[in-house]
């Protein structure tokens, strides 16, 4: 029985730790040379910092939702589009069954038990009509739109196939976990899956909400120091809020994408010799 328990330990640690599975890397691989996805040109080694963390934070606080304005409605149009695409190309290639859960509370308590469910031809998503952050706006947003596709008679929208193939793409393929760390990592994992305009969208609806629940200003003293476990006023992860939904483009410092307009088009490159851990905070 030791050894069983030593040999599942062992398991879990080579998935949440580095371990990828190996069918989802070539379907990621597959659809990326099948849409013609550019290689992306920066390399991310290492893992989100404090600094840079409260600071990405305060930027998504700082930001309007606009819903209207002309580049952010196209950048959320096409993450549309691609959500879509990149959905359909999973069940093609799988044989994964997605289940909305209709459970208390989140699906998995951890990222491991996703893990395992998906590598078991499983997978639970967590859906927006149950809960989509700790605001409802009366504007349109794009995260809300019904796609006309359905899953038994619950039909699903956008925001419903982020959750799904993010946590196929962002978290199953290279075991990133649901923390602080994890989540940057799953951001620029799936961020490799999109188009630039696309991915713009996506770094706020990841990099920016995910910096918020574990960096915002929730989570700080009065020095505006990160709270560690054990003082006051901090917040386990299971607990804390999540992001405000906000329609919007973070800087481009912190995406590595500039998006602008052109011609009348709205169109969006990566910046050059971008750097993920924002060296302007250091200058």
């Amino acid at each position: 029985m030791l050894k069983l328990k030593s040999l599942l330990a062992k398991y879990k640690l080579s998935i949440l730790n580095g371990g990828k599975y190996p069918i989802l890397t070539k379907i990621s691989a597959d659809y990326k040379n099948k849409h013609e996805i550019l290689h992306y040109p920066f390399d991310y080694k290492g893992c989100m910092q404090e600094e840079v963390g409260k600071h990405i934070a305060d930027i998504y606080e700082s930001i309007e939702h606009k819903p209207n304005d002309e580049l952010v409605k196209e950048a959320y149009k096409q993450l549309e589009i691609e959500l879509i695409k990149q959905f359909e190309f999973v069940k093609k290639r799988t044989d994964i069954k997605f289940e909305p859960y209709t459970g208390e509370g989140e699906p998995y308590s951890n990222s491991y038990e996703m893990l395992v469910d998906i590598n078991n031809h499983h997978l639970y998503f967590f859906k927006t009509a149950s809960g989509f952050g700790e605001t409802e706006y009366n504007e349109v947003n794009i995260m809300l739109k019904k796609t006309g596709v359905k899953i038994g008679k619950y039909e699903l929208v956008v925001n419903d196939l982020f959750r799904i193939v993010h946590d196929i793409f962002g978290h199953a393929m290279n075991g990133n976990g649901f923390g602080p760390i994890g989540e940057d990592n799953a951001w620029y994992d799936h961020l490799q899956m999109f188009s630039p305009l696309a991915a713009s969208a996506l770094s706020t609806e990841t990099r920016g909400q995910n910096c918020w629940v574990n960096f915002g200003l929730h989570l700080r003293d009065k020095n505006n120091q990160l709270l560690k476990k054990g003082q006051k006023g901090w917040i386990q992860p299971s607990e804390r809020p999540f992001a405000y939904q906000k329609m919007n483009i973070l800087p481009s410092y912190i995406t590595g994408i500039e998006v602008y307009k052109d011609v009348g088009r709205v169109k969006a490159k990566y910046v050059n010799f971008w750097d993920p851990f924002l060296s302007i905070l250091n200058s």
